[in-house]
C-alpha cells in the first residue's frame, strides 16, 4: 500500500473541471490523506512486531522491493546502502517488522514521529503471497500499538489510486478518517530503470507521446 513521506501540500484554487492530459513517462495519482486521533479498540490481535534499528541494506531493499514494486514503490532501489543506513539512524524513524505465531516475517512498516508530536505511517505493506488471510489487521494493529505507545496527537498517512482498490475502506475499518483529497503527479519508475519494466503491470506505462496521426 503505497503511502510516501511529506506534509500536506499547498491547496490549489485555481483548478477548473475537465480532463488533463500529462506528458508521457509521468503517473498522475487521486490522493486521499487520513488521520487517526485515538486508538481504534478491539481493531484486532496485533503480530510481533520487531523494530529493526540498522536494517541490512540488501535485505531491507529486498523486502521494500518484494512488497512495494507491484504498487510501484521504488524509494529503496534510489537509496545506497549508506542512504539507508544513514536513513534510519535517524532515531525519528521507526521500521518494524511484523512475525506470525510461527516467528514467520509476514509484512513491514515505516512511520516517523515528525516535530510536532505527530506521526506519519510512510509504508505498510504485506508480503504479497501472504494477502487475503487476514494478516493486514493484525500488522496495522501492531503497528499502531508501537506508534501509540509514543503518545503522538495524531497518526496519519497518505494513499493513492495506485494501491489496492480496497485501500481507503481497509484504513477506515483501522480507524482512520479522510480528511483532505489531491494528486501527485510522479516520474514512472518503469522508465527512470528504478524498477523492472513489467512491475506494476496494471497501472499503464505511457513512454510515448500520443501523435493523432500515428498508426
Amino acid at each position: 500500500m503505497l503511502v510516501t513521506e511529506g506534509p500536506l501540500p499547498d491547496e490549489v484554487t485555481d483548478l477548473a473541471a475537465g480532463y488533463r492530459r500529462v506528458p508521457a513517462g509521468k503517473i498522475v495519482n487521486a490522493v486521499t490523506w487520513m488521520e487517526a486521533r485515538a486508538p481504534r479498540p478491539d481493531l484486532a490481535k496485533p503480530l510481533a512486531m520487531t523494530r529493526i534499528s540498522e536494517p541490512d541494506s540488501a535485505a531491507y531493499r529486498a523486502i521494500f522491493l518484494e512488497i512495494g514494486a507491484p504498487w510501484l514503490w521504488d524509494r529503496a532501489a534510489e537509496m545506497s546502502d549508506a542512504e539507508i543506513s544513514a536513513h534510519f539512524a535517524d532515531p525519528r524513524q521507526h521500521l518494524y517488522y511484523g512475525h506470525d505465531e510461527s516467528g514467520g516475517h509476514v509484512g513491514m512498516v515505516e512511520f516517523r514521529m515528525d516535530d510536532n508530536n505527530e506521526i506519519e505511517i510512510t509504508y505498510f505493506g504485506l508480503l504479497p503471497a501472504l494477502t487475503g488471510r487476514g494478516l493486514g489487521k493484525r500488522l496495522m494493529a501492531g503497528a499502531l500499538d508501537q506508534a501509540w505507545r509514543l503518545r503522538p496527537d495524531r497518526i496519519w498517512l497518505h494513499t493513492s489510486s495506485i494501491d489496492h482498490h480496497s485501500v481507503i475502506g481497509f484504513y477506515q475499518a483501522c480507524g482512520f478518517e479522510p480528511y483532505a483529497a489531491g494528486f501527485e503527479i510522479t516520474d514512472d519508475p518503469r522508465i527512470k530503470g528504478t524498477l523492472s519494466r513489467d512491475a506494476a503491470p496494471q497501472i499503464p506505462l505511457i513512454e510515448r507521446e500520443w501523435v493523432p496521426s500515428a498508426r
